[in-house]
C-alpha cells in the first residue's frame, strides 16, 4: 500500500453506532484517559482529533501529517510515541491491513461497539464490519484447537465490487 489514504466504509449491525451516538468521541477518549489518571496534552488531543475526524483508518505516516498539518508545533516524533501510549491505554485501536502496515482508529470505548475489518487488495478500500460477526470461528478455535483469536487487530483480506467488476 502506498501513503495514500484509505476509502472507508462501515457496514454495521443494526442499532446504535458511532454516527448516530450524541456524545463528541474526542471528548469521550479523553474522559477514559482521565478516568484512567493520564494526563490530556496537546499531542493527545490533536492525535485523538484527527482520528475522529473519520478519514479512514490512517497509516501512522498519515496520521502524523493529518496532525501536523492541523499543529505544525507537535514534533513528529511526538505523534509517533502518542499514538503508541494511546494504543496501550486502549483509547487508539490498530489493524494490520496487510503488507506489514498498521492502520489507526479511535477504540469505541465499549466491548460493544468493535467491530472488525475487511480490505481490499485491489484498491485498498477498508470495510468496518460488525464485532461479531467472527464470534462462531472464535468459539469454535477456543473449542477445537484451544487457540484464543484477536480478529479485531487483522483485516480480512478479499476483492470489493467494484474491483470484481
Amino acid at each position: 500500500m502506498s501513503g495514500q489514504g484509505h476509502e472507508h466504509q462501515h457496514l454495521a449491525a443494526a442499532g446504535p453506532g458511532p454516527e448516530t451516538d450524541p456524545v463528541d468521541p474526542v471528548e469521550a477518549a479523553l474522559d477514559r484517559l482521565r478516568a484512567g489518571g493520564h494526563r490530556v496534552t496537546e499531542a493527545r488531543r490533536a492525535v485523538l482529533e484527527v482520528l475522529a475526524t473519520g478519514e479512514g483508518h490512517p497509516s501512522a505516516d498519515e496520521l502524523s501529517a493529518r496532525v501536523q498539518d492541523r499543529h505544525p508545533g507537535i514534533h513528529r516524533a511526538t505523534i509517533y510515541r502518542t499514538v503508541d501510549r494511546l494504543t496501550i491505554l486502549g483509547v487508539v485501536t490498530h489493524v494490520h491491513i496487510g503488507g506489514g502496515a498498521t492502520a489507526y482508529h479511535l477504540a469505541p470505548g465499549e466491548p460493544s461497539r468493535e467491530h472488525l475489518h475487511a480490505i481490499c487488495s485491489s484498491c485498498g478500500r477498508i470495510i468496518d464490519l460488525p464485532g461479531d460477526l467472527l464470534d462462531p470461528v472464535t468459539t469454535w478455535l477456543a473449542t477445537a484447537a484451544d487457540f484464543t483469536l484477536a480478529p479485531a487487530h487483522v483485516a480480512l483480506s478479499g476483492v470489493c465490487g467494484t474491483c470484481r467488476a
